[in-house]
């Protein structure tokens, strides 16, 4: 048959590049290609279940496989088969520059992927709240099981003492207050806050004045209610709006803090040049910043999977791209730090979670959290931590507004590796 034979050469090419990982192929008419004849169980298994998923994953390659998983016509299993299948396809090049690479991307592919970050760009302000609705306004069940108790949709900060995800979310709150030097009675503006754990924790332990810009309407309802049990309602202020909103804040911020928002910030060029204006546009002369942000080293779009089914519209920025939009609008940049493996570590134990829990989460809302969606949501973990592996990169980039060399902070202390809990072991009130 046209298709399995086909596929068949493909699936060899990835089975190939692998001599310890079994991977074992089950076509719709029961034949079975296997990379290892001998050794343990398969350690990834695909299993088709009709013709029209092997015609969709020849015509679209892995974006088609996932799509046919998503939609119930092919099966992964093993450990984690998803990262699984990603890393053997990073071995046999697929996602390189190599002929074999070029082989593998159908045009129709790249032109899915173009139309798609297309009908999603957040240029409109109505299109980015869309965009930050359809992932964000989920039900907080959700967010609740898989977070932790801090509910922070970020990187922890893993220091060698750390033992859990509630300590590791604290380490990096922490981190970040101290690279920011919070002094009691500052302005601060955070862009994003999700569902508020960095605002409160600011407040409390700082005693800074904290405001926050947030687009989604659900979010905010859950905010508010947390900082109104907290006795925050007057101290923390809350605005609707997104990072363009900011603008008309001019120069009323000491600092500025954006845990993985940037994001959503855009593709294009002049997106990241109104990023990095509004932000200069908030912040007082010799203000501080922190942005926390996914990153590659070049500039290009994301993946037609994700866009599609977890973030329409977002974007992994380009580091060096982003960093010449601050220095254009005239943020200095004091350091760029690396922490992947943080933030992968991270996403290993939202995965762990996120399975525990899932039929606590299905019985939350079972319109909305389908077995489609467990599919999704599991392609997105899995993927996004091997791609940590591969080559996605989790910057902390701190910056000033006007250059000034009294901005740079002392070198001694300044690792995250002398993070630890205040106040000893015990861990603190998560403040949920």
């Amino acid at each position: 048959m046209i298709p399995q034979s086909l596929l068949r050469r493909i699936f060899e090419r990835v089975g190939t590049a692998s001599h310890d990982t079994t991977l074992r192929v089950e076509f719709s008419d029961g034949s079975i290609y296997q990379n290892l004849s001998e050794g343990p169980r398969p350690k990834v298994s695909i299993r088709f279940r009709n013709r029209r998923a092997e015609w969709h994953t020849l015509l679209f390659f892995y974006e088609g496989l996932f799509e046919a998983f998503i939609d119930g016509d092919v099966d992964l299993e093993g450990e984690q088969p998803i990262a699984t299948l990603a890393a053997l396809g990073h071995r046999a090049g697929i996602g390189s520059s190599t002929s074999w690479n070029r082989l593998l991307r159908n045009p129709l592919n790249e032109l899915r992927q173009r139309v798609q970050e297309w009908r999603q760009s957040g240029d409109a302000h109505q299109h980015s709240v869309q965009n930050a609705e359809f992932h964000y306004a989920l039900p907080s069940a959700l967010f609740e099981a898989m977070l932790g108790e801090t509910l922070g949709y970020s990187e922890g900060l893993w220091t060698p003492e750390t033992r859990t995800l509630n300590q590791a979310k604290f380490n990096n709150y922490e981190y970040i207050c101290r690279t920011l030097r919070l002094e009691p009675d500052m302005s601060v503006l955070e862009v994003g806050a999700g569902w508020g754990y960095l605002a409160i924790y600011m407040a409390k332990r700082y005693q800074v004045d904290v405001t926050v810009y947030n687009p989604v309407r659900r979010q905010n309802d859950y905010m508010r209610e947390r900082f109104h049990r907290h006795g925050l309602a007057e101290k923390i202020r809350l605005v609707e709006g997104d990072h363009r909103d900011i603008v008309r804040e001019s120069g009323r911020f000491d600092r500025f803090v954006s845990i993985g928002v940037q994001e959503h910030a855009g593709y294009r060029p002049k997106q990241y040049r109104l990023w990095a204006e509004a932000i200069a546009a908030a912040l007082k002369e010799g203000g501080i910043g922190v942005v926390s942000t996914t990153t590659w080293m070049v500039r290009q779009m994301t993946g037609l999977l994700t866009l599609k089914y977890i973030f329409p519209g977002g974007h992994v920025p380009s580091l060096p791209a982003t960093l010449a939009a601050f220095d254009r609008a005239g943020l200095m940049l004091i350091s760029v730090e690396n922490l992947w493996p943080h933030y992968q570590r991270t996403m290993d134990e939202w995965r762990k979670n996120f399975v525990e829990a899932w039929p606590q989460i299905q019985k939350a809302d079972a319109a909305v959290f389908t077995e489609a969606f467990r599919r999704r949501w599991m392609m997105y973990l899995e993927g996004t931590g091997e791609a940590f592996g591969d080559s996605l990169d989790l910057s902390h980039i701190v910056f000033a507004k006007g250059r000034r060399a009294d901005l740079f902070p002392p070198l001694p202390g300044s690792s995250p590796s002398g993070i630890g809990w205040i106040g000893g072991n015990e861990e603190p009130d998560c403040f949920r």
